[in-house]
């Protein structure tokens, strides 16, 4: 287990503190010591039975038990508690200092974000074959559910290599036919480098401008576009018009200020030649302040995005904002290190962030309303997986069912 990857993405996530983030965390149910030293002996003796290197822990509570586990941990062993509370966590930590100690056997994982606990359990080569699971029996019901969930998503997500063939083999492959679609506007900062980024492969770039027309001029793009204009009502519907005219098999949604890398488009096909796949979620990496960091912590990573799926007639988007992908069943994949790059924050002037944020608010009938912040908890960018096409393939856990 990396628990050097693992301390370094927690305390990112601890240092940052939201407001009312830094009052002390509710006191937590103290059990007998009895009922303490019984779970700790019951479950390492199926952690040795297992020959598990690393023993997952899901929920801190109080911390009692988390510390009968480590004091008592096998030789060649790991303990990981998995935190969805910063607060506790980070009083826990500052209690137990020598848990933070790069020699220690014992770490702590603290995020709001269940995704980001799955990512970074895979990340951090925790797997279900080389770990055993425990539930903190201290858990209130609805903590108990939360990490329950979290341990299914565990324990049923399949690790895959999804490989590139056409970089591997003399031999021609296909490429998927692939329509992309978009919702724009003609003041979007960067819109040639968004058009620039598509390979020739793809069959089509379908583009609903929120406008009367068309802008009148040309985008240097490798794939056809095809223009539609239409003035926003909602975010839902803009895309439903695009997806009508997408006519390829897959659909890709991206936003103009997001990107695939280079190499990621490189390998991009390998994802829509998986048996039986449906559709991929997608981290979407929202760089900030600069290229060489991004935000994560309390949802902001990895931010997961529903963007590439078959098309089918009941597919559909719905909510007028922050709208959502419907009617995806079956198999999906969520990819681990084919990042969207979001250069919302890079591209755009505070000004011109506040006025998205206002017509967001406006579209959504006051049902949200949008704050923009000037700081955010983030992470180096080198910290999170990025594919190479020296890969030559996608990672990406797949699931049976699709999460959402």
């Amino acid at each position: 287990m990396n628990h050097d990857m693992i301390r370094r993405y927690t305390d990112a996530v601890l240092e940052f503190g939201f407001r009312g983030d830094g009052n002390a965390p509710p006191a937590a149910t103290v059990p007998s010591a009895e009922e303490t030293a019984t779970f700790a002996e019951r479950t390492l003796r199926l952690l040795e039975k297992s020959e598990s290197e690393t023993l997952i822990l899901f929920g801190l509570e109080d911390g009692e038990h988390a510390l009968a586990l480590a004091r008592e941990l096998p030789e060649g062993t790991s303990l990981l508690v998995c935190e969805t509370d910063p607060a506790k966590a980070r009083a826990f930590l500052t209690a137990t200092p020598e848990w933070s100690d790069p020699d220690s056997r014992a770490s702590i994982l603290a995020d709001t974000s269940p995704w980001a606990h799955l990512y970074i359990l895979n990340m951090s080569g925790v797997r279900p074959d080389n770990a055993t699971m425990a539930l903190n029996p201290a858990l209130p019901e609805d903590k108990r559910t939360e990490y329950r969930h979290l341990q299914r998503l565990f324990m049923n997500a399949r690790p895959h290599q999804a490989i590139n063939s056409s970089y591997l083999s003399h031999v021609g492959v296909q490429a998927p036919d692939l329509s992309v679609g978009a919702i724009l506007h003609p003041d979007e900062p960067g819109l040639d480098t968004f058009f620039a980024q598509f390979p020739e492969w793809v069959r089509e770039v379908v583009v609903v401008w929120d406008a009367e027309c068309a802008p009148d001029r040309d985008f240097a793009c490798a794939a056809p576009i095809r223009h539609l204009a239409r003035p926003l009502d909602d975010f839902a519907s803009q895309r439903n018009h695009a997806l009508d005219h997408c006519e390829g098999e897959w659909t890709l949604f991206l936003d103009g200020d997001e990107s695939f890398s280079e190499d990621v488009w490189g390998l991009l096909t390998a994802c829509m030649l998986v048996k039986r796949l449906e559709a991929c979620w997608f981290p979407r990496m929202t760089l900030y302040p600069d290229e060489t960091r991004c935000k994560a912590g309390y949802g902001l990573w990895p931010d997961l995005q529903l963007r590439l799926f078959r098309k089918g007639e009941s597919v559909r988007f719905n909510r007028p904002v922050h709208e959502r992908l419907t009617g995806i069943t079956g198999r999906t994949a969520l990819v681990l290190d084919a990042p969207i790059l979001h250069y919302s924050r890079l591209r755009k002037s505070p000004e011109e962030l506040a006025a998205k944020l206002k017509r967001f608010d406006e579209t959504g009938g006051g049902a949200v309303e949008h704050v923009l912040n000037e700081d955010y908890p983030t992470v180096p960018r080198a910290m999170l997986p990025e594919a190479s096409l020296l890969m030559g393939s996608l990672s990406m856990l797949l699931l049976e069912e699709n999460p959402a």
